[in-house]
């Protein structure tokens, strides 16, 4: 908006001419030849209020909705008179180009300004909560769309967009969403490690209802807003003990059997071991270690139940590698 270089004036007749041609085009809806009109005004910085906000709407109304941004950011900034005004014209624009959430985003900021005329502050509290409300529409419009994903994917037996369709849905709240996914948690053809991700799912957003879940021929009741993380689990933290010295005797084999733990009880979550179990599932994880490591398995009591759990967890670790490591 710098004025035009040269030595050519613009004269006060040439002035008005320009102006009531351009603003009479624009009533007549006929905005290209308006802003063909305004050019000139706007080279020489001549252009008043009027025509700058007829320019405005000009591009507006041909859906040229970036060069008046751009043109609102400008005027925002260096005309302060009419700060409120070209504001609200670039509400709008927001608004027409259904950019709802940045527009609540903005209007949050601005509300808090306490100088803000009332007239103002009336019209943009109308725009929103239109904008507010729009906003709840797409959001759901989305979340339902990724449990449409989810529902697909179960039905094709697609287990890889079935898991990430429950990584993306534990970032919204499980409440509207309990009584389909509780379902699930009972069925045989669900598989298991996409039970741990619902569960996961309820007990991240504090799903405080008892629950039934099967796993492993297991049935068990748990109320999900009453479990631990996987981590800090006492079994959980029970077993990495009992396997501590092997840390400092075969570091190497520490890491791969702590990586057979983690995912055995990742697998199973929430439907822990009982530390009865404990000494077999240890017993089954440093055979295991041995055996990764082509090193003679030590002899133990209770080989078969030893065997059983080893089974077990070499079972859970097919069932974590085939999803998690797609």
């Amino acid at each position: 908006m710098k004025k035009k270089k040269g030595n050519i004036v613009m004269f006060p007749k040439w002035k008005t001419r320009l102006e009531n041609e351009g603003l009479k085009a624009i009533q007549e809806k006929r905005y290209e030849e308006a802003l063909k009109t305004f050019e000139p005004l706007f080279e020489h910085d001549v252009a008043s209020h009027d025509v700058i906000t007829g320019k405005l709407v000009s591009l507006m109304e041909l859906g040229k909705y970036e060069p008046a941004e751009e043109l609102c950011e400008y005027l925002m900034k260096h005309d302060l008179e009419n700060y409120y005004q070209y504001l609200h014209i670039y509400l709008t624009i927001l608004f027409q180009t259904s950019r709802y959430e940045e527009l609540v985003g903005l209007l949050d900021e601005i509300f808090q300004e306490e100088d803000m005329p009332q007239k103002m502050r009336t019209q943009f509290w109308q725009l929103y909560e239109v904008s507010r409300k729009l906003v709840k529409e797409d959001d759901e419009q989305q979340n339902n769309k990724l449990v449409d994903e989810f529902f697909e994917g179960l039905s094709n037996e697609d287990i890889h967009k079935q898991w990430r369709s429950i990584i993306k849905l534990r970032k919204l709240s499980a409440a509207p969403y309990i009584q389909p996914f509780t379902e699930l948690l009972k069925s045989k053809e669900v598989h298991p490690i996409i039970k741990t991700g619902i569960i996961q799912w309820f007990q991240e957003h504090q799903v405080d209802i008892n629950l039934e879940i099967s796993k492993f021929g297991l049935t068990e009741r748990v109320n999900p807003a009453q479990l631990k993380e996987l981590h800090s689990d006492y079994v959980m933290q029970q077993l990495k003990m009992r396997l501590g010295d092997m840390e400092q005797k075969n570091p190497t084999m520490y890491d791969i059997v702590q990586n057979l733990l983690y995912r055995y009880l990742f697998v199973r979550y929430p439907l822990f071991p009982t530390e009865e179990e404990a000494p077999q599932i240890v017993a089954a994880l440093r055979q295991l270690g041995h055996e990764y490591l082509q090193i003679p398995v030590p002899e133990v009591e209770n080989a078969e139940e030893v065997e059983k759990y080893k089974q077990e967890i070499l079972l859970c670790e097919q069932h974590y590698t085939l999803i998690m490591e797609e």
